[in-house]
């Protein structure tokens, strides 16, 4: 029996003697990284489901189905990609969300345990900037949303140009930052009630595409530019599009821990997830589709973005409502994906010095030097080149996780010794877990010496799977050939 750690239905919970001991060392335990006790969990299957449902319908993934579509891509290959990709992801989603509901514990902590104490830097880092870069660019499309909104209210906000775009964005952005400086409370609410809303108001996109076409979806879906090129090999697209499809979520799912540390159990984690993602992802596709058609059916024009389709609509009451729903998309986005992973991760290096709130506002402020309004370039080189680089460094990461979760591990950690600093069972070698940086660092740099070495050109065209399973594989065989990382450091708990 374990004096300060005990199992429940599934959940691992913290005794008070536990407590103690934590208390008891230097250590990375405070309010914004202890584990959640399974009495106030209250994250159920509906309320995962409101999660995805929030990521998933958004402008990012209308503009990959856009992008696809412009990229050469038929609309039915580019629905097909897109679902699979985001449906595969759910597999690394759910791993490492497992770890989140049995312990209680935050993505960062599990970092700790994996990497070391000293080596939790290198993932901390690389899913930080990854967050607060996403973070920027998502905050600037929905900047320019707000600017539609108050140009369409105080038309004369149209002649400032830049100054106006750049002031909208910082109000837009100070809203990210107030809803996550509120914590998963808060994320849970805004879920709660912009995702029915947002199905809603998808429609809207779906009925213009329908009225361009004269009320005809054979009509839509015939356009020229849902259509394949004859230029255009579809396989010579569909892997490197299949990998960074898997990739764009790929951040998501290894801060997975940081919403399922709230569920009630796995069941709630595992079917919410499941239910919503494949679903979810076809129709915001279809979506982005019907849009792309539609516009080049009222326009003449292929246009990817939302934000500049919603410019092209003459009618005041048009661009408010598509503005708004690119405001609330973006939120439901940018807070839960991309800003609270990179928060919780600063928290637990500050160690409580700092409150949650301050936190928030200076990772958000990070943000500015990505100038996210210099990020966008093409749809091509969204999926082609921007999502395979983030492949790149997350997919390794995300194998030596799983790897070390499910094999090394076998899914029992200690509490105690993942919070206290110091000597313990994944203190490793000074702190550092060297084979997970090594083997996480040789598979990068493969996978980015494809991006300029021809030969290697498929690894960094499939970046993100090449990254996942080759670091997996690995760390699983180094792992069974050569024992536990922490086998030669003993536990607090023991």
């Amino acid at each position: 029996m374990n004096l300060y750690q005990e199992e429940n239905d599934g959940i691992v919970s913290l005794t008070d003697a536990g407590v103690k001991e934590i208390q008891a060392h230097k250590n990375f335990y405070s309010d914004a990284t202890k584990p959640i006790p399974r009495e106030k969990r209250d994250w159920h299957m509906k309320d995962m489901a409101n999660l995805w449902i929030g990521i998933i319908v958004s402008v990012a993934v209308y503009q990959v189905a856009s992008g696809l579509l412009v990229a050469g891509m038929t609309w039915y290959e580019a629905l097909l990609t897109i679902v699979l990709g985001h449906t595969l992801v759910m597999a690394v989603a759910m791993i490492i969300g497992h770890y989140g509901v049995k312990y209680g514990m935050n993505y960062a902590m599990l970092g700790k345990a994996i990497f070391g104490q000293n080596g939790l830097c290198v993932p901390a880092i690389i899913r930080g900037i990854l967050g607060i870069f996403w973070f920027g660019v998502q905050a600037w499309i929905g900047g320019q949303a707000t600017s539609i909104i108050i140009s369409t209210v105080f038309p004369a906000w149209g002649d400032l140009g830049f100054p106006g775009l750049f002031i909208s964005f910082l109000i837009f952005w100070a809203l990210n930052v107030y809803i996550a400086a509120s914590g998963n409370k808060a994320v849970k609410i805004l879920e709660g009630i912009s995702a029915p809303a947002l199905i809603a108001m998808s429609l809207i996109v779906i009925v213009w595409g329908l009225s361009t076409a004269g009320w005809s979806l054979d009509t839509l879906l015939s356009a020229q530019v849902v259509q394949a090129r004859g230029d255009t090999d579809f396989w010579t697209l569909f892997w490197p599009a299949l990998s960074a499809m898997i990739a764009f979520d790929g951040g998501i799912a290894l801060s997975m821990p940081d919403f399922t540390r709230s569920c009630v159990n796995q069941r709630a984690q595992i079917v919410g997830q499941i239910i919503s993602a494949p679903v979810m992802t076809g129709y915001i596709a279809f979506v982005g589709i019907c849009g792309t058609a539609g516009a080049w059916l009222a326009f003449g024009k292929e246009i990817w973005e939302p934000a500049v389709l919603v410019g092209c609509f003459p009618s005041p009451i048009i661009r408010l409502i598509f503005s708004l729903f690119i405001i609330m998309a973006i939120l439901t986005t940018n807070v839960a994906g991309n800003l609270i992973p990179p928060v919780n991760i600063v928290a637990s290096y500050v160690k409580g010095r700092f409150s949650y709130r301050k936190v928030a506002i200076f990772v958000a402020f990070l943000s500015l030097f990505a100038q996210p309004w210099n990020s966008l370039s093409s749809a091509y080189h969204l999926i082609f080149d921007v999502t395979q680089l983030l492949g790149a460094l997350v997919g390794p990461i995300s194998g030596i996780y799983i790897a070390a979760y499910l094999f090394e591990y076998h899914t029992d950690l200690s509490i105690v010794d993942a919070y206290i600093e110091g000597p313990g069972k994944y203190f490793y070698s000074n702190g550092w877990n060297i084979r997970a940086i090594v083997i996480m660092l040789i598979f990068t740099a493969i996978i980015f010496a494809g991006k300029w070495v021809p030969a290697l050109s498929p690894l960094f065209n499939n970046a993100y799977v090449f990254g996942t399973l080759g670091a997996c594989i690995t760390y699983a065989l180094v792992c069974k050939l050569g024992g536990n990382s922490s086998c030669n450091t003993s536990s607090k708990t023991e």
